[in-house]
């Protein structure tokens, strides 16, 4: 049987967090390299690099690794309630453009899904991973597989992939 690798999405935060834990990384070293070489004119100059570079190297580095480990948190959590098998059928109430975010001049677009759980009558409402292509009036199902965690049902993996045909973007 030859399954598709599903795709759990990187969201905006794993995005910066990928982008400030290396530059605070490379600041926090120059910063520390200057301070053990000594490097400037005036006694005080090495103190001077290690606090600007260091501590602003030092911050970037800590928010975007904790923004970074986030992000893998809840991708290891949605491959866990994939790989669990438990899946329940939401309903396709939207696809939402996500103007705050502009990726190569693009902004990406968002699938959201309705599931009320007969149980105790309450809505759930999930979101797909980030699509960068309109798939408005492409689905293939009204309903979508949303694979959940049977003991958090907060973590749930919308299988997108399910109800959209094969896309092949040409540029």
């Amino acid at each position: 049987m030859n399954e598709h690798k599903k795709k759990y999405g990187w969201t905006d935060k794993g995005i910066v967090g990928m982008l400030l834990a290396p530059l605070g990384f490379i600041f926090l070293t120059l910063g520390t390299l200057f301070w053990y070489y000594k490097v400037g004119n005036n006694p005080s100059d090495p103190q001077i690099f290690l606090y600007v570079f260091g501590g602003i190297g030092g911050c970037l580095f800590l928010v975007g690794m904790a923004l970074l480990l986030a992000d893998l948190y809840r991708r290891m959590l949605q491959r866990r309630a994939y790989e669990s098998g438990f899946y329940v059928m939401a309903k396709i109430a939207d696809v939402q453009r996500q103007r705050n975010i502009n990726i190569n001049g693009r902004n990406p677009y968002k699938v959201e899904c309705h599931y009320t759980d007969p149980a105790t009558g309450i809505l759930h409402v999930y979101y797909s991973r980030y699509l960068y292509t309109n798939v408005e009036g492409l689905f293939l199902s009204d309903q979508v597989p949303v694979y959940i965690d049977r003991e958090n049902d907060r973590t749930g993996f919308v299988d997108i992939d399910a109800v959209l045909p094969d896309i092949q973007v040409h540029r």
